[in-house]
Order: structure tokens, then C-alpha cells, then sequence
């Protein structure tokens, strides 16, 4: 993980070099996230407010290089089939990706995609020994509104899947026990977070 940091910082700096223009967006929004079911119980993963900021360097007519960092704090409810009960557990999720963004026409309203990649932190509050990371990839679509050179407004609709490789679908959850999981698949998507998001752009031009 300390390698994509440096090589992500690297690229961003080089590239900071030769911008057009960067664009720094605070960003709030909604995150919708699945449940699903293991052989030992069901969980279900509330929706949360997200917050956050984007960072864009353009280095090309249209076209962006983007670090971002996003987090919600999801409640988890997990019902265990042995005993028919169920428990909420406060957890905290943050993104930290790196990628590309693509702008598709000049003007005032800027429609664009977006795809990264980076890596995704899971945590339960109160509990220090569960503390997951995982590889996690981002595709959004969105549009961003310029009101002036300098102030626009940037609204966004995205997935970002965290997957794991360890020979396993690994399932982010917890258990009667404590933070636990199920793996049942040789390759898995531990869970899928829908993000809803919006900000105000500033951008500075060279």
C-alpha cells in the first residue's frame, strides 16, 4: 500500500508541474452499500453520509489526474442464524484511490468519467484488533457547472468495489464473536458502495 502512495504522489507532483489547471473539491454526499447473507447470518449495511475531497491536475485538453479521499461511518447489523439474534456495530469505511479522469465536451456544463484505483480502510469503532484494507477500484460518471473561471459547482454518481486476492472472498462483517467473516468464493467483491456525491470546485489556472 506504502508504494501506491509514493508512486500516486510522484505522478501527481510531476504532472503538478506541467498543469493547466487544478481543481480542489470538498465533497459531502450519501453512500448506499448491499447487504448479504453468509452461512452464519445475514448482514445488513446501512446507508451513511460521506465526506471528503478530490484533487485534480489536468495534463491534457479534457483530461485529469485525480487523488481523492472519501469516508462514511456505516452501522452494521448482523443477525446470527444460530441463535436469532441481532447486534448493531458502529464501523468506519475510507477510500484512498488515485485515477483518471475524462472530460467529454468543452463548456460552461462538463459532462465526464471517472476511474481509479487505490485502496479501501474498514474498521469497527471500539474494536482495535479489526482493521482491514483492501485493493478497491472506483467508476463514476458525473458533471461538473462552472459559474465563473475560478468557482463551479461538481455533482457525481459512483461505484467503488474493494477486492480481495487472498484466495478468498472475503466478506467484510462481524460475527457474535467479534469482527469476523466468510469466504466462499476464489475470487470476491467484499461490498459495493453506491456513492451520491456534490462540491464546490475551485480551481486555480496557470
Amino acid at each position: 500500500m506504502k508504494n501506491l502512495f509514493l508512486v500516486a504522489g510522484f505522478l501527481f507532483v510531476t504532472s503538478s508541474l506541467f498543469a493547466q489547471s487544478v481543481e480542489v473539491t470538498p465533497v459531502f454526499g450519501y453512500t448506499f452499500c448491499d447487504g448479504f447473507e453468509t452461512y452464519y447470518g445475514n448482514y445488513d449495511v446501512k446507508g451513511a453520509m460521506l465526506y471528503g475531497a478530490r484533487l485534480d491536475v489536468e495534463v491534457a485538453d479534457l483530461s485529469y489526474f485525480e487523488l481523492s479521499i472519501r469516508r462514511n461511518d456505516p452501522t452494521i447489523t448482523y443477525w446470527s442464524a444460530s441463535d436469532n439474534i441481532s447486534k448493531d456495530y458502529n464501523s468506519g469505511v475510507a477510500h484512498y484511490m488515485a485515477g483518471f479522469l475524462r472530460e467529454f465536451q468543452v463548456g460552461a456544463i462538463k459532462p465526464y468519467g471517472v476511474i481509479s484505483a487505490g485502496t479501501s480502510r474498514y474498521w469497527l469503532k471500539g474494536d482495535e484488533n479489526y482493521n482491514k484494507w483492501f485493493f478497491s477500484t472506483e467508476f463514476g460518471l458525473g458533471a461538473k457547472m462552472f459559474l465563473s473561471d475560478i468557482v463551479g459547482i461538481r455533482a457525481q454518481a459512483s461505484v467503488t468495489t474493494p477486492w480481495d486476492f487472498a484466495g478468498g472472498g472475503m466478506y467484510w462483517g462481524v460475527g457474535g464473536g467479534g469482527a469476523g467473516g466468510s469466504a466462499n468464493l476464489t475470487f470476491g467483491i467484499p461490498v459495493a458502495h453506491w456513492d451520491l456525491s456534490a462540491g464546490i470546485i475551485i480551481r486555480f489556472q496557470n
